[in-house]
Parts: structure tokens; C-alpha cells; sequence
């Protein structure tokens, strides 16, 4: 019995929650919705991200060092658009609230309620590889940090030229160009260099603020498997999200 307990909370102790998974069961149900939701989880902020199935969703994450297994979400909150199938969504966010513990399983991790019991399965999410070509093009801005843009005026987007390593676009009222650059040896860095704007004044020009202040911040970026573009500030976090126009 103690061997068994020992091997038990070493296996727990072992486990890497770091990175992003695929929501691929929600309380015994398997998820079928055509883009599965995942789960980001960011242990040394503290805090979780990914998309519950339509939305994209935040929160905080507090996990017991000292107890392995223990863990807890808080303040999960989600964006607002309407989809065809917000019930996983629903079922997504409900069963996150319930989690307080979590173990390894053969295909994954099971995060468990209270009582140990399987609430949500999860598989490791791969994330694409990525090189400064995938960059290549227009892409609409959808959103800064959190924020949707929509049913603005003058839609707000980048577009690159790799070959020039150059960037023009909007900022929602404004034109914008300049210049990026990366760090020798990798591939996802990303950082955009002297951006100036045209000089009219908006009806709103607060957003054109924050889309200039995220650009200002970004330092990578990422494709996710929907072919999303998400650009990262220093700290891990997306500060601007990119579609292809």
C-alpha cells in the first residue's frame, strides 16, 4: 500500500500541465463540434485561455505545489458572440467551474470535480509550426487582448511583405506602415518597428489607440489549427488576433 501510494504522487507530481489541450470529453459526452475547444494553461502567470467552442475564453488558475493534483479555475469568463452551438460551450464553462483536481491518463489528463470524479478530458493540442511566410498577405484585425472589433467604419488590418519585411494597414481610421523584424533563430518572433499613422481625427479614436499600442507590444506570433493568427506579447499572452481577409 505505501509503495503504491508513493509510485501514485510521484506520477501526479510529474505531470506537465503547461501548454494548450483539446477539450475531447465533457462529462462522459464526447465533444463532436467540428472545431474542438481547448484549453491553454499558462502555470507560470497563472491563468488559463483558449476557446470553449465558439468564444474565446480567460481565467485564472491556482494550483497546489505542495499537494499535487489540486487545482482550481477562477473568474472564467468568455467573449459574446452567438454561434449554432453555444450548448458545448455552455457545458464547456460549467464543467470548468467544478474543476479541483487533476491526474495523468494514457491519452492525456482527466480534470476531476471534488470527489475525483472525471469531469472534462483532455488531449495534448499540437500546435503548427510556423515560419515568417505564414505571415505573407492581408489578415483583418479581430480583436486587441480581449476585445471584439466589429461593424466599424473602416475595418481595421495588416497586411505583410515579407520579401521587404514591411507592413501597412489601418488602425480603424488611420493608414499605418512600417517596417518588422525577428530574432536570429526563431522562427516565431516577431516584432514590428517604426509604425507611424496618418494624422486624421476619428469618431473612435480610442480603439486605434489600443490597436497601436498592442502592435507596439507584440513580440511572436502563432497559427492555430482554424488558421487564426495570434500575435503575443512578451509575456505569452495575444494582444491582437488575425483572420485572413
Amino acid at each position: 500500500m505505501m509503495n503504491s501510494c508513493g509510485t501514485g504522487s510521484k506520477a501526479i507530481s510529474s505531470v506537465d500541465l503547461a501548454g494548450e489541450w483539446n477539450i475531447v470529453e465533457v462529462n462522459g459526452e464526447k465533444i463532436t463540434a467540428e472545431n474542438l475547444p481547448y484549453l491553454g494553461m499558462d502555470m507560470k502567470e497563472k491563468r488559463i485561455y483558449g476557446n470553449a467552442g465558439c468564444n474565446r475564453m480567460m481565467g485564472s488558475l491556482d494550483f497546489d505545489s505542495i499537494q499535487p493534483g489540486k487545482i482550481h479555475f477562477a473568474s472564467v469568463a468568455t467573449t459574446r458572440m452567438m454561434c449554432p452551438d453555444m450548448e458545448t460551450e455552455r457545458k464547456v464553462v460549467e464543467a470548468l467551474d467544478k474543476v479541483a483536481g487533476y491526474e495523468e491518463t494514457k491519452s492525456g489528463l482527466s480534470l476531476n470535480d471534488s470527489e475525483g470524479k472525471q469531469i472534462m478530458k483532455l488531449e495534448k493540442r499540437l500546435q503548427p509550426e510556423v515560419s515568417v511566410k505564414d505571415l505573407e498577405g492581408e489578415w483583418n484585425i479581430v480583436s486587441v487582448y480581449n476585445f471584439e472589433l466589429g461593424g466599424m467604419e473602416k475595418a481595421p488590418f495588416l497586411a505583410f511583405n515579407v520579401a521587404e519585411k514591411r507592413v501597412h494597414g489601418n488602425a480603424g481610421c488611420n493608414v499605418i506602415n512600417g517596417g518588422f523584424e525577428q530574432e536570429a533563430d526563431k522562427a516565431s518572433s516577431l516584432r514590428f518597428t517604426q509604425m507611424i499613422s496618418t494624422m486624421m481625427s476619428c469618431p473612435d479614436m480610442d480603439i486605434e489607440r489600443q490597436v497601436l499600442g498592442a502592435l507596439d507590444k507584440v513580440r511572436s506570433f502563432s497559427l492555430d489549427e482554424n488558421g487564426t493568427m495570434l500575435l503575443v506579447d512578451g509575456e505569452g499572452t495575444t494582444v491582437i488576433t488575425l483572420s485572413r481577409k
